[in-house]
């Protein structure tokens, strides 16, 4: 998870690729999507509280399944928003995941389209799809998405790690933020979407050649880095 204080009166908490559900796709039977909801909410509560945070965005892809939410993902999401409402306002934005679930989050959660949110010259969206008439993205100085699950072999296993792309010139966008997916199931049942060029098209509109990439751990370690050219093109390891 990622908090960014815009101003004064402004912290957000943003979160993504939930993808509730995932465990059942796969043919398995836990956990309930109450306990599933409950784990992610206890989580973010946590934080909120102790960070005093202002508002919630979740970047997309809140379940698994890419048509009308099943009865498993319809209960984890009226679960989960109910529960992050008592908390702080909460945002999403939607991903290539989300389609239909509107009936099934509380009334009080805010929804944007793939677009996303544009705060303070910073872009917040998935990452499957364009912002609107946005030819470059030289007017923002960030970019925070998701879509992407980067994830590194680390002891022989594949882990969520953060992607963040820095432009070795300092021209806009300064910086790439991916975040690791917030669901803990989705590396322990295989689940990754393909390599990162073919899948997110904002990627095409930067100069690749002009940023270097990091790797970091939950723990925020770089643990692998390089030219941004090599980790966005290849094929997942």
């Amino acid at each position: 998870m990622l908090v960014v204080t815009f101003d004064v009166d402004r912290k957000i908490l943003i979160i993504g690729d939930l993808h509730l559900g995932v465990t059942g796709r796969f043919g398995l039977t836990n956990p309930a999507p109450e306990q599933e909801a409950d784990e992610i909410l206890n989580d973010v509560a946590g934080v909120v509280t102790k960070m005093k945070i202002d508002e919630i965005l979740v970047l997309g892809d809140l379940k698994h399944g890419l048509y009308e939410p099943t009865v498993y993902e319809s209960k984890a999401l009226r679960r989960l928003t109910d529960g992050l409402v008592r908390y702080a306002n909460v945002w999403i934005a939607k991903g290539n995941h989300d389609f239909g679930i509107e009936p099934y989050l509380n009334s009080r959660v805010m929804m944007v389209g793939g677009s996303g949110l544009e705060i303070n010259n910073t872009l917040l969206f998935h990452g499957h799809s364009l912002p609107r008439n946005r030819e470059s993205f030289d007017g923002y100085s960030c970019i925070v998405s998701g879509h992407i699950h980067p994830q590194q072999l680390i002891r022989g296993e594949w882990n969520p790690v953060w992607l963040i792309l820095k432009n070795k010139s300092n021209k806009n966008p300064k910086k790439v933020v991916v975040l690791p997916h917030y669901s803990k199931y989705i590396s322990g049942v295989g689940y990754r979407p393909g390599p990162p060029i073919t899948i997110a098209p904002y990627l095409k509109r930067l100069r690749l050649d002009e940023y270097r990439y990091e790797f970091m751990d939950l723990e925020l370690n770089v643990i692998k880095l390089g030219d941004a050219n090599g980790v966005v093109v290849l094929k997942n390891e």
